[in-house]
């Protein structure tokens, strides 16, 4: 492959870029004065010319799938873009999609393997703390292990670093009256209220509804309303408690919303002014922190207990990818994982970072059940302001599809959807399984432009989705 000259440029492609920028990016690759892009998603749509490689970095991030139309698949696209180009594309991650790993597997793509870190250096040692039994001990609920908690202490005596991890902003999950059982929900989406201690407010994080937390129930008028499960702001407060001499800092994309606020934290957790990071999803992974000798993983549960086929394998990639923050340098490292389900198959597999082992357990049960990557799954939202409308035609249409289609596709619904409500728009879904994709999504758009749909009603379909509420 031919070196590129130090002289050419280099673009940087992603959705902040004014229109201006973006038009000088695009100018400069399609005329060949730029000659490689680096960017997100979108970037894979660059007028690069004479393509010859294509890098996709974690492809297994389910980021590369766009929400809305069009549709497409960040990976997938880079794979077909590569074959038109005849050009190389490399799908690089250390926890690949079970896809992409089954593509290997088959001898469809390449498998590469690195067996081990950079520099020969050793994985980080896990612990895995029962949190049933951390109950039991401290007689109550607890944010932070004691195993958590001596680890931190030990790191900040020796001028160490700790990341803690929890897969949740805010303080809480939600607000609950424990005299009725009454749970604040939000009034235009069906999912709860998320506390926000630093105002004491609650606010929907899907359409940025809010309103001051209720000092008693609105049902009962019982002042016995308490937050309930885990927020970074809680982790947080927890981690003062015990380090009351250490710098910490939060970060979620509540405290990350000012410009560069995100780029000023991480410089000083690099140059050592910060001692403990809380932080969500931004702090996974990515980040390479020298003196990062302990991980916490607070409530590694939560990403398995949601109604999706993917939910093990993400919990895993999740577990893995974490890990791998600690013991970078030349200090060795250790993660502790705080579960209350320590017995479960990712995080068993987790603690050894074993890829194929997990993989191929997971594989035989995606294969007994037919789930993807051995079928593809299409997804069929419903969306509009009348359930009961809503439920009659999903119904009347997968009684038509199963009548034209039912011997190439398996249905399985009509049924509301996980998050049932998003901004006073009611949702119901559908699902089709087949092995004959392109077929099936020809034929399904041909019976759309048959059928009579009412006016305040949207339907949409997704090809292998990797969000399914």
């Amino acid at each position: 492959m031919e070196a590129i000259a130090p002289n050419h440029k280099t673009v940087v492609w992603h959705s902040h870029l004014s229109e201006g920028e973006r038009f000088d990016g695009w100018l400069a690759l399609a005329t060949g004065e730029a000659r490689v892009v680096v960017g997100a998603r979108s970037a894979i749509f660059a007028p690069v010319r004479d393509l010859r490689l294509i890098v996709v970095d974690e492809e297994h991030e389910p980021a590369y799938k766009q929400d809305e139309t069009p549709r497409y698949h960040g990976r997938d696209v880079a794979v077909m873009r590569a074959k038109l180009a005849s050009a190389l594309c490399v799908l690089g991650s250390a926890t690949p999609s079970l896809e992409s790993y089954s593509n290997a597997r088959s001898g469809k793509y390449r498998l590469l393997q690195l067996t081990q870190r950079v520099d020969s250096r050793s994985l980080p040692a896990i612990d895995v703390v029962d949190m049933r039994i951390e109950i039991m001990r401290s007689r109550g609920l607890t944010t932070l292990s004691r195993t958590l908690v001596n680890a931190m202490q030990a790191r900040f005596e020796r001028k160490e670093q700790t990341i803690l991890f929890i897969n949740r902003r805010g303080y809480s999950s939600s607000m609950m009256c424990t005299e009725c059982g009454h749970i604040e929900v939000c009034e235009h989406c069906s999912i709860s209220m998320t506390y926000h201690r630093t105002d004491e407010k609650l606010r929907c994080h899907l359409c940025g509804a809010e309103h001051q937390a209720p000092m008693t129930c609105p049902k009962c008028r019982s002042p016995k309303i308490r937050w309930r499960g885990l927020g970074t702001q809680r982790v947080e407060e927890a981690v003062r408690r015990v380090l009351p001499r250490a710098t910490i800092e939060r970060m979620d994309t509540d405290t990350m919303s000012k410009k560069n606020r995100f780029r000023e934290v991480l410089g000083h957790f690099r140059a050592g002014k910060i001692d403990v990071l809380v932080g969500t999803q931004m702090i996974g992974k990515g980040l390479d922190f020298p003196n990062v000798t302990l991980v916490g993983l607070v409530d590694a549960d939560i990403s398995m207990h949601i109604p999706d086929f993917r939910a093990n394998e993400r919990t895993f990639q999740l577990l893995v990818q974490v890990a791998g923050r600690s013991g970078r340098g030349d200090r060795a490292g250790e993660v502790v994982v705080q579960t209350f389900t320590p017995q479960a198959e990712a995080i068993q597999f987790s603690r050894h970072a074993d890829f194929v082992g997990f993989a191929e357990a997971e594989l035989k049960l995606r294969h007994d059940f037919k789930y993807p990557p051995y079928r593809h799954l299409i997804h069929h939202i419903f969306r509009g302001p009348n359930p009961e409308k809503l439920k009659f035609y999903a119904e009347q249409w997968a009684k038509r599809v199963e009548a034209v289609l039912g011997d190439r596709v398996e249905l399985r619904g009509p049924s509301p959807s996980p998050i049932e409500k998003i901004k006073d728009e009611y949702r119901w879904q559908l699902w089709y399984f087949t092995t004959q994709v392109t077929k099936v999504v020809a034929d399904l758009a041909k019976l759309r432009g048959e059928f009579t749909w009412p006016d305040d009603m949207i339907q949409v379909l997704d090809v292998d989705p990797t969000n399914l509420t």
